[in-house]
């Protein structure tokens, strides 16, 4: 029971982050033009220097997961136990805990920003510009993304069931790797100080980015104006709803919003595939998949180096960059959810089931925005210019039949994306700050429901007074670089492992060592409703 009292809480990360995190936001909040200089400055920074750095690691870490996939250390399992979860919730609480409902903003409108900003030099606004600009989109939502989660998450669920670290907390596992020395002490303390500070701030942007959408399509559904008391309002039931899934925990919590937010973006899409332009859909579609599949190395490692118009830089890195930033959280809680999958079964997971989706999602609506802009329905590029983006995808919305139905389908969407994307955050920033875990490796509710508080207060704060949260997007990339060479190190260290633990194995050897048995199966079956029993 001692696992879940206060004094079990790391009471000085806690303190020390929220001190930082306060400063920070207050620096945000009173000195904003200096914040956006700042925050601009930071991001030249990233983009001019380590622009290829990250494009060569983003792309290695495509390489190192068609290794696991075709090497005999794929068949490696995280425990020699039935899964948890079914495949089909497995993939899905993942897709949403890494995308969220900044998907939503980007899948309707990034799009829009490559046609007026295209690479390799072509024409803005011209037709070439725009048979690329779906096919960037699914680019930079893609393997090359789900593979930044999938493979960085290895080290974590390596040192988890098979080193037996018994640990979640990222800082233990790489102190342990380190050999518990007085350096590696440091860097755990620096690890477990800076992770919740760069998740509150990259959730700043999700909450940002979705309750305005959210408030909008509440504006137009219900003719409520769409002021600072209805965003704060919507903010409240994410709110609401996060603290309820908290209490329930992923296995009843998370895993039921989870499913229930893929059903509606997948009614959303199939809607808007059959109800819009379909013909338009399908070949740009077709069109886009095709250019992706042609131009995937070219696509990975283009820097433009001639031109040097920054496109590779101020999009391809920079996503690659805001991906990482979330490395710990995926960590974490892929690793949570993965018990009794193999390393293989992991990454066919992530970024097969990852991409596949996401793919859809956005090769559907962004085709579908294109045409509503190209037939001069809704000027969507002119009004995310003016600063009305999340308008643009309600009153797009708002041309197809039945629009009062499609709009509540895509709040609920859009409701249940934030909530699943907030709740794998409370998730892993409470295993990181909480001393020891409980038998099932799950933190104290106390702890969850502080996190939760948190991480929807601070970007109500932002919200209301409408501060510059995209200079604050481009500031945290900052992170970046020590989670490039802190994921790296990891690897590296894994690697040893498996030599030292597989490497005199042949693949049929690991494949029977890692094998369920019958027993197994029967004691994972078993275990549901004891679990159920010891609960009432």
């Amino acid at each position: 029971m001692t696992t879940q009292t206060s004094g079990n809480f790391d009471k000085v990360t806690i303190a020390v982050s929220m001190v930082i995190v306060s400063a920070i936001s207050w620096f945000f909040l009173t000195n904003t033009e200096t914040a956006i200089g700042v925050a601009g400055d930071i991001f030249t920074l990233i983009a001019s220097n380590l622009g290829t750095p990250i494009l060569w690691y983003a792309f290695g870490l495509v390489i190192i997961g068609a290794f696991f996939c075709f090497s005999k250390y794929g068949s490696i399992r995280m425990g020699n136990e039935k899964p948890e979860f079914s495949t089909f919730a497995y993939i899905t609480m993942m897709a949403l805990a890494g995308v969220g409902s900044g998907t939503v903003y980007w899948a309707f409108l990034e799009w829009s920003y490559y046609i007026k900003t295209p690479p390799f030099a072509i024409e803005a606004g011209s037709t070439l510009a725009h048979e690329w600009a779906v096919t960037y989109s699914l680019h930079h939502w893609g393997i090359t993304a789900w593979a930044i989660y999938a493979i960085t998450a290895i080290p974590v669920m390596y040192a988890f069931y098979i080193r037996k670290s018994g640990s979640l907390k990222i800082s233990d596992i790489v102190k342990n790797m380190m050999g518990n020395s007085s350096s590696g002490s440091v860097v755990a303390r620096i690890i477990d100080i800076t992770y919740p500070i760069a998740l509150v701030f990259g959730l700043i942007i999700v909450l940002s980015l979705g309750v305005p959408i959210i408030s909008a399509a509440v504006s137009l559904l219900t003719g409520i104006a769409d002021t600072l008391a209805l965003k704060l309002g919507m903010v409240a039931i994410v709110a609401a709803l996060l603290i309820m899934s908290s209490f329930l925990g992923i296995e009843k919590g998370m895993q039921n919003i989870s499913s229930y937010g893929t059903y509606c973006i997948v009614a959303l899409a199939v809607y808007i595939l059959i109800m819009g332009p379909t013909q338009f859909i399908l070949e740009n579609t077709s069109s886009s998949i095709a250019i992706w599949a042609s131009n995937f190395v070219k696509m990975s490692l283009y820097t433009d180096a001639i031109e040097k118009a920054g496109f590779p830089q101020n999009w391809t890195a920079y996503f690659w960059a805001y991906w990482m930033i979330f490395i710990p959280l995926m960590c974490v809680f892929t690793t949570k959810v993965s018990k009794g999958r193999t390393i293989r079964e992991v990454i066919v997971c992530m970024i097969g089931g990852g991409t596949a989706g996401i793919a859809a999602l956005f090769s559907i609506v962004g085709s579908f925005m294109m045409k509503t802009q190209l037939d001069g329905k809704v000027n969507i590029s002119q009004m995310v210019s003016d600063g009305q983006a999340s308008q643009s995808i309600v009153q797009s919305l708002n041309t197809l039949p039945l629009s009062s139905i499609i709009l509540c389908l895509f709040i609920v969407a859009t409701f249940l994306l934030l909530v699943t994307t907030l709740d794998g955050s409370v998730f892993t920033v409470a295993c990181q700050t909480q001393k020891k875990l409980n038998k099932n490796n799950n933190p104290a509710t106390a702890l969850k429901i502080f996190w939760c508080l948190v991480i929807v207060a601070i970007p109500a704060v932002f919200i209301s007074v409408n501060a510059p949260v995209g200079s604050m997007q481009a500031a945290i990339l900052i992170f970046a670089l020590p989670l490039l060479l802190l994921t790296s190190y990891m690897l590296y260290k894994t690697f040893v492992y498996m030599r030292e633990d597989y490497g005199h194995m042949t693949s049929m050897e690991i494949e029977n060592m890692h094998k369920l048995t019958d027993t197994a199966v029967e004691t994972a079956e078993g275990e549901e409703p004891l679990k159920e029993a010891v609960a009432a």
